[in-house]
């Protein structure tokens, strides 16, 4: 099989990917979250605080009191948002989407087959 084949079919399995369930309602959600000023408000200020606390470790330099602090308030107000909460659900299952894509890949690859239960990647590949 030549490379354009396989690019190809790997695009052939993007397209079908993103007519999935799960890719809709990710986009769904991405869409309700863009309109609900507080939730995206407070994932930029989660994401601006940690990044800043990531590049202070990276750099060396102590986390203060005040800013571990800030990020426990955030942390908490995140896990306290009903559409911040419903994000990460949408997020998992679209992450176990992936990853039941890439373990089929990979079984196919290695010459592997799956369990005909399809537990161990979540998936339906009827192998």
């Amino acid at each position: 099989m030549t490379t354009e084949e396989l690019l190809k079919m790997a695009f052939e399995l993007g397209s079908a990917i993103s007519e999935s369930a799960e890719v809709e309602a990710l986009k769904n959600m991405q869409s309700r979250l863009g309109e609900n000023q507080e939730a995206s408000s407070l994932i930029m200020r989660y994401q601006d605080a940690r990044t800043k606390a990531d590049n202070k470790l990276q750099d060396g330099l102590p986390i203060t009191p005040n800013e571990e602090n800030h990020l426990n308030i955030l942390q908490q107000q995140l896990n306290n948002n009903p559409m911040v909460q419903e994000l990460i659900q949408v997020q998992e299952k679209f992450n176990n989407l992936m990853q039941g894509v890439y373990y089929a890949l990979n079984q196919a690859i290695s010459g592997e087959q799956c369990s005909s239960d399809c537990n161990s990647c979540g998936g339906s590949c009827g192998i």
